[in-house]
């Protein structure tokens, strides 16, 4: 689980930016929390704002880390890194980017993390503790880079020998490779092997995305594919549900998606419509649903950007719910989303803690904080009302 993001230097973040999904000490919600040893851990963020403040770069910089990750060992060392560095400023541009990520895998917190810029990883670092609520324990290091000098704590020293071969028989320059990543496709099991594939679970959605990654889920696990059915005609009777038919053609395989409805004419023989003549919320619940569910059947961390974009506020309000229902998560999978909606922005449904804001400034920095910071603020105080009369910040400027 994600227990906590922290990144600078991306796009309009300019500076030190923390996303936190250890719980406070809030009493609201609790038992939607994710226990662990004593400590609490949020399922759900939801991140608000006006339009352009940066509440997709929030997200994107989550997903540029974990790419990063997932990619580094087919990394042409070539070309240039793609590092994001804040947009407006030249200065910035020669500065590092930094990502850093603390993840809770068994009965362990992993902090691990990297700066870079286009020509280099400049440093990279992986931390280890055990995590519980009562241990004193401390924490110790499997391995820190600086340049492209990296040196493993005592008990990882298994891993220096395979580090080195890159650097002696693979592959002169190194600077470019992520230790963490071409060290755990090396081994079947162990540490950075975790860490990796939890990596590789995650699932960023943009709100404009093709829908190939719903047809692939749904074409793969009938489990998935009877709850997706149930959900869709939860919310339209008439929608009996989604098809998906496999053809050949000259380009290779490709399927035909298609609505099943009632026919009023006769019950017996349903009508099957093209899903591209489906409604815009059809089409969408077809495009989100699947991954959601997938996420919940096995655990992880799912971010959607704009979740609510064609959506009924009671279908939005649906999905936050399956996550906050330990009955439902029963995997610990978290979720974490934009929205303009304010529909869930109450403490009827969400802690302090879960509610995110973002804010640019004037020279185009952009600054992310939650509900929780408003010390003063009750737990019963109606936060959609505060928000959208400006006492929290995070609106549109007016002139």
């Amino acid at each position: 689980m994600l227990i906590q993001f922290k990144f600078k230097n991306h796009k309009c973040f300019y500076d030190e930016t923390f996303l936190d999904l250890l719980a406070t000490q809030e009493k609201r919600h609790l038992e939607s929390t994710i226990n662990v040893n004593g400590y609490n851990i949020l399922p759900v963020i939801a991140i608000h704002g006006a339009n352009a403040s940066g509440k997709s770069s929030a997200l994107e910089a989550l997903d540029f880390m974990f790419e990063l990750i997932k990619y580094s060992n087919k990394t042409d060392i070539k070309n240039n890194l793609p590092a994001n560095p804040f947009l407006f400023s030249q200065k910035s541009a020669d500065e590092n980017s930094e990502y850093e990520i603390s993840i809770c895998l068994g009965d362990y917190e992993y902090r691990y993390g990297f700066s870079l810029n286009k020509q280099q990883i400049d440093e990279e670092w992986l931390y280890v503790k055990k995590f519980a609520i009562n241990t004193k324990a401390s924490q110790k290091t499997i391995f820190e880079r600086s340049n492209n000098k990296v040196t493993f704590g005592k008990n990882y020293a298994k891993y220096e020998k395979t580090w080195n071969l890159f650097g002696k028989d693979i592959i002169i320059n190194t600077n470019k490779l992520l230790v963490l990543s071409n060290l755990a496709i090396k081994e079947e099991t162990g540490i950075l092997r975790d860490i990796y594939d939890y990596i590789c679970k995650f699932d960023f959605k943009l709100a404009s995305e093709f829908q190939k990654a719903s047809i692939d889920i749904l074409t793969q696990d009938d489990s998935i594919f009877q709850k997706f059915q149930n959900i869709i005609n939860e919310f339209d009777p008439c929608l009996l549900g989604i098809e998906i038919v496999p053809v050949e053609t000259e380009e290779g395989e490709k399927y035909i998606i298609s609505g099943i409805h009632k026919n009023i004419d006769n019950s017996k023989l349903p009508i099957s419509i093209p899903i591209h003549k489906e409604s815009d919320g059809t089409i969408r619940l077809f495009g989100i649903i699947p991954r959601i569910l997938k996420n919940l059947e096995n655990g992880g961390l799912l971010c959607i950007d704009e979740i609510d974009i064609k959506l009924h506020p009671l279908l939005f309000k649906k999905i936050v719910s399956m996550y906050m229902d330990k009955t439902i998560n029963k995997n610990n999978a978290q979720l974490i989303y934009t929205s303009h909606s304010t529909f869930l922005f109450n403490s009827n449904t969400l802690r302090r803690d879960q509610l995110y804001l973002v804010e640019k400034d004037n020279t185009g920095k952009s600054k992310l904080y939650s509900l929780s910071e408003f010390r003063d603020l009750r737990a019963d105080a109606d936060y959609e009302k505060k928000y959208l009369t400006g006492q929290f910040g995070a609106i549109p400027y007016e002139k």
